[in-house]
């Protein structure tokens, strides 16, 4: 199968700066299993990811992100297309690894999969692997050893595909040396800028322009469905211990209303604010992915009955009701017909700026004089030392052709214009030591293992076709 990741490789090298492809492969198997929901939104050969499925992945996305990020993350990102697209790409790459390991018949052995769970904290009594112990965690998440040994299997045997690619991945010293002189090199560089902010004044939206983005772009402007729910937490170790069972019969058997529940246990009936699907406004324990993906189930939504009593960590378990709903809703026209304006304006404004600069840029290319050009004092300029320069302005300045100095490039600077860069000079830099060289070797030995997995990634789409499924939402 590898001729196929070889064919591919040196295209998706070249494109690697702007693909990041995170694989997550413990406990994937939840996202395709058999969903309530048969909305299909992508198939990889016969087989098919649900919206559902969809959901759960990206709550728990959004969930690792704000663990990463201390939770100061803008809610707007989960809202985001492009988040929902990215969450789907994982989905769809998983599901390709299953794919192409059932074709290959590769299976992770026996006693791989029984040192990983022995290896594994949670299932341990005084350093050593605990059998019972490791039956109660399973109960209490809601699994069962097969069940269990089945899914990590599936993950070890992915990973072995992964890793199987990468292994074969070289750089010799010749490639190194190569690498090293490109990323020490310095170039003299001066900048100027044609600001956006000059063609504002020269820009003029129109009522119908306003009112037609925000129609062509509703999805931007959507409120998510949000909830309120009802929840009973409990989480004295001594009383878990003895009343676990008792607990998740009594939010079963009377489920619509925990009062007897909190009677029994001396439990206090919690109301949360509203929360979002995307996890927006969850605090505590209702922020946790099991927990959101209770709350959000489709029968949760339309039963409003109390959940199974859910596990979030060692001796805390919780059971939420769904109390109020409110569907996905679309923000007033009046309220964003502000921004609206304020961004098309300065939407045409950089592209007026952007013509400009690219007018400017291919004059200077020609060896016109372009005389109204104000350029900053020249700074040295490296892969290593970027000097404050962004890192695609970084790589064209390192593309600027070295035997015909001066040389140019441009391109947007964000939302302030269109930057020009005139490189004046080109020196070796200065040399490195060997542990500078072996940390910049190892760097990029990892940046060729991720091309090879990348184009793994491509040979595994060409041998099983991907299907998106067109959203009915994609037509409004």
């Amino acid at each position: 199968m590898f001729d196929l990741v070889n064919k591919h490789r040196k295209f998706v090298q070249i494109l690697l700066a702007m693909i990041t492809l995170p694989f997550a492969f413990w406990g994937i198997d939840s996202y395709f299993k058999d969903a309530a929901s048969t909305d299909e939104v992508a198939r990889v050969g016969s087989s098919k990811i649900t919206m559902q499925q969809l959901d759960v992945a990206m709550r728990e996305r959004a969930e690792q992100i704000r663990s990463r990020q201390g939770g100061s993350v803008d809610a707007k990102l989960f809202e985001s297309p492009q988040f929902r697209q990215s969450v789907l790409n994982e989905l769809i790459e998983q599901r390709l690894l299953i794919v192409e390991s059932e074709r290959l018949g590769l299976v992770a052995n026996d006693v791989v999969l029984r040192d990983l769970i022995a290896q594994i904290p949670a299932f341990q009594e005084n350093g050593k692997f605990s059998p019972t112990k490791y039956e109660q965690v399973l109960r209490a998440q809601g699994l069962n050893p097969t069940t269990f040994e089945q899914n990590l299997r599936r993950d070890l045997t992915q990973q072995m595909l992964i890793s199987g690619v990468a292994a074969t991945t070289q750089m010799s010293r010749t490639q190194l040396n190569q690498i090293i002189s490109a990323e020490t090199q310095e170039r003299e560089v001066a900048v100027a800028m044609i600001p956006a902010a000059d063609f504002t004044k020269s820009v003029s939206v129109s009522d119908e322009a306003v009112r037609q983005f925000y129609e062509s772009n509703s999805r931007q402007f959507q409120t998510p469905e949000r909830v309120k729910v009802a929840y009973v937490v409990l989480n004295d170790p001594k009383v878990v211990a003895k009343e676990s069972e008792n607990f998740s019969n009594m939010v079963y058997e009377q489920a619509d209303s925990y009062k007897d529940v909190a009677k029994a246990l001396n439990l206090k009936v919690e109301e949360s604010g509203w929360i979002s699907a995307n996890g927006q406004g969850a605090q505590g324990v209702l922020a946790n992915p099991k927990v959101l993906q209770a709350i959000f189930d489709p029968a949760s939504l339309k039963d409003r009955r109390n959940s199974a009593a859910i596990e979030v960590t060692p001796n805390v378990l919780i059971s939420v009701r769904v109390s109020e709903y409110e569907p996905v809703g679309m923000r007033p026209f009046d309220s964003v017909s502000g921004d609206i304006r304020t961004f098309l304006i300065r939407k045409a404004a950089l592209e007026k700026a952007t013509a400009e600069g690219e007018g400017k840029l291919a004059d200077l290319k020609a060896g016109k004089t372009v005389a109204d050009l104000k350029w900053s004092a020249t700074r040295s300029v490296s892969r290593l030392q970027p000097g404050g320069f962004a890192p695609d302005a970084v790589q064209l300045i390192g593309a600027v052709d070295a035997a015909a100095l001066p040389g140019y490039a441009g391109s947007p600077s964000g939302a302030e214009g269109y930057a020009l860069y005139k490189v004046s000079g080109i020196k070796a830099g200065v040399a490195l030591n060997d542990e500078k060289r072996a940390q910049i070797g190892a760097a990029y030995q990892r940046f060729l293992q991720q091309a090879d997995v990348v184009s793994l990634m491509v040979a595994l789409r060409d041998r099983h076709p991907v299907k998106i499924a067109k959203r009915p939402e994609a037509d409004k």
